[in-house]
């Protein structure tokens, strides 16, 4: 061992739900999380609200509330801007710059840790003097796209009775990258390898007696390692400069023969995604590293949403699964790279699962049927048992006696299947005002009646204050009236069928101090929705309350959901709804823990970094609020 005698792993699976869990151990489902927990310790902890993924994941790596830290879900409005602009700005709170609290990264860089923070939706960019940042398949504002064009299938035709030559191939495969990045405002550029004939693809036949084409001749920068690959068999990388709004992005790729016709007058092939190296990864030569040791299947298309399923859910299980061993392929490498001893990282598609799923797990939902309960749940299972292979790939390659891991989630969830219209209740209690535009289509927000404007991730609304908002128009004196109607807006809105409330609780900014909600970047109102209530139904337009639609706009008080099933931004961190609950499972294994242990108590999000910095004996973050769970330890 060197200067550091402990490691740790941070397994961070996005919206792990203490519920299934638990039932997907008691059966047996999950044997290689069943050993952390043998292992172990398992207990529960509460998020700081909004419970949701940048806001918690920010908490886990830093120890602080959300008045501290400021990240305020995927949407931030900061104090002084207009108050719609953070609503344009989706997920700006990821940012290193968005955060007001210190990383427990940060600190472990300083004290002789090497760091490896991957795939994790909080602090991008970290510069660390001994550790490396990769966004790897995650998506933040502000880093440059990874796969620039997917993979794709090559049919190269000679137009004679002559062999292919290496001309032919190199146009065909220059031509194809060079039409699919036109079609995204790219292009190759001109002082590009390929055009400088730098790369030759040169057809082969390595049997002379046969006298058959069979594979192909690749060289590289003129270099004399010539190689030859065949049927099946992947090229070595191949580098391409591709232009593009960000500037000019050093690209790579590489092909592999499917078919050559032995005569050499036609070779079918497949060329690999194309993968920008830089503006991904800190620094930018380790985004290379990954590509060239990692990338062996196209990564995830970027979703405009990033818990939504497009397509089929099969397809989704697959890629996801896919993503998981790439994910386990890049710490391995890390390991070997550069010996990291300090690791986060965090896992996604467990959250895409929940979301599209969870009302068909709830017998009081309208779209629950057995047939599709039992649907459900094993597309659930599935996405568990996906979790759990990675865990066990995870003990064989990084985990070993010296390491200290915690399996951790930022929020759970619960079923939903309606939606509270806040910008309707708003509106019929005089508070937001619209006016229509004819060229847009749309109502626009009129700022000079409107008194607050509402925010939904997070849930908070916002006073139009005159002197601290650019558009603001109550006064002082006005404020706490304003404060008072919002609050009995919300808290009287009901259901119109069944006259139940929809919004478990409304307060004012500083009556939320207990639940660390008293910031300058929290809304001057809190709210939190009763369940089944959720405020999104895959139409991130509408979450936007400065202009909607007008079918957005006439969308009654409640209404059924369609798209969506699952949430838990909306709700208080204790919110249990049947069996399913927001809080979430922790469990730590490794040097110092206790085994085969539970904990009695639910602990607070905020306790796991001073927990992690006295088992690595570092000074804890700075705005660190939470306690060290002494319950853990031996």
């Amino acid at each position: 061992m060197g200067k550091n005698e402990k490691k740790l792993l941070v397994i961070g699976i996005d919206q792990a739900i203490p519920y299934l869990l638990q039932k997907f151990l008691k059966e047996g489902r999950l044997p290689n999380i069943q050993n952390l927990v043998d292992n172990g310790v398992i207990g529960e902890g509460y998020s700081c609200p909004p419970c949701d993924t940048p806001t918690n994941w920010t908490t886990i790596a830093t120890g602080a509330t959300t008045a501290i830290h400021g990240v305020t879900s995927f949407y931030m409005h900061i104090p002084g801007e207009p108050l719609d602009l953070g609503m344009k700005y989706r997920s700006r709170t990821q940012l290193y710059n968005s955060c007001k609290a210190q990383y427990l990264w940060d600190i472990a860089d300083r004290n002789g840790y090497k760091p490896f923070v991957i795939n994790y939706p909080s602090g991008w960019p970290s510069e660390f003097k001994n550790g490396v940042m990769s966004l790897f398949t995650w998506n933040i504002p502000n880093s440059l796209p990874k796969m620039l064009i997917s993979s794709e299938i090559i049919t190269i035709n000679s137009n004679s009775d002559i062999p292919l030559n290496n001309e032919a191939i190199k146009k065909a495969i220059s031509n194809n990258i060079e039409r699919l990045t036109q079609n995204l405002g790219m292009s190759i550029e001109n002082t590009n390898h390929l055009n400088q004939q730098i790369v030759n693809f040169n057809l082969n036949i390595s049997n002379s007696n046969k006298q058959i084409y069979d594979s192909l001749q690749i060289s590289v920068n003129n270099s004399k390692k010539i190689k030859t690959v065949k049927e099946s068999e992947w090229s070595q990388w191949i580098s391409v400069q591709i232009a593009s709004e960000q500037g000019i992005l050093p690209s790579l790729f590489r092909i592999k023969p499917l078919q050559i016709e032995s005569n050499g007058r036609s070779i079918k092939l497949e060329r690999s995604g194309v993968y920008n190296t830089k503006g991904w990864s800190v620094p930018d030569s380790f985004g290379e590293k990954l590509v060239k040791n990692v990338f062996e299947y196209d990564l995830p298309k970027k979703r405009e949403v990033e818990f939504m399923i497009y397509g089929k859910m099969k397809n989704y299980l697959k890629s996801a699964r896919r993503e998981s061993f790439t994910l386990v392929q890049a710490l391995h490498f890390g390991k070997r790279d550069f010996n990291w001893d300090f690791c986060f990282f965090h896992y996604h598609p467990l959250d895409t699962i929940n979301h599209d799923l969870l009302a068909y797990l709830h017998k009081d939902s309208p779209v629950y049927t057995e047939k599709k309960a039992e649907k459900a749940l094993q597309n659930v299972e599935t996405a568990y048992r996906i979790v759990d292979e990675m865990v066990g790939e995870l003990m064989k390659r990084c985990i070993d006696k010296h390491t200290i891991t915690l399996f951790i989630s930022d929020h759970g969830a619960i079923p939903i299947w309606k939606v509270a219209n806040i910008t309707r209740i708003l509106v019929e209690a005089g508070l937001v005002t619209y006016k229509y535009n004819q060229a847009q289509k749309k109502k626009i927000i009129d700022w000079k009646k409107t008194l607050a404007f509402p925010y939904m991730e997070p849930p908070f609304v916002w006073v139009n204050l005159k002197g601290r908002d650019p558009q603001g128009i109550v006064g002082r004196k006005e404020y706490e009236i304003v404060r008072e109607r919002i609050i009995e807006a919300l808290s009287e809105a009901k259901e119109p069928e069944t006259n139940e409330k929809v919004i478990d609780m409304a307060l004012r900014r500083e009556d939320a101090k207990d639940m660390g909600l008293n910031g300058d970047r929290i809304g001057d109102v809190v709210y939190f929705l009763k369940p089944p209530y959720g405020v999104f139904d895959g139409d991130l337009d509408a979450l936007d309350a400065s202009s909607l639609l007008l079918n957005a706009y006439n969308k009654p008080l409640t209404y059924n959901t369609k798209r969506f099933f699952g949430a838990h931004a909306y709700y208080t961190p204790d919110t249990v709804f049947g069996d399913f609950s927001v809080s979430v499972p922790v469990i730590i294994n490794g040097r110092g823990i206790k085994k085969g242990d539970t904990l009695n108590q639910v602990i607070n999000l905020t306790d796991i970094v001073p927990t992690l910095s006295h088992l690595l004996s570092i000074p804890k973050p700075t705005h660190a609020q939470g306690n060290i769970v002494y319950d853990f330890l031996e």
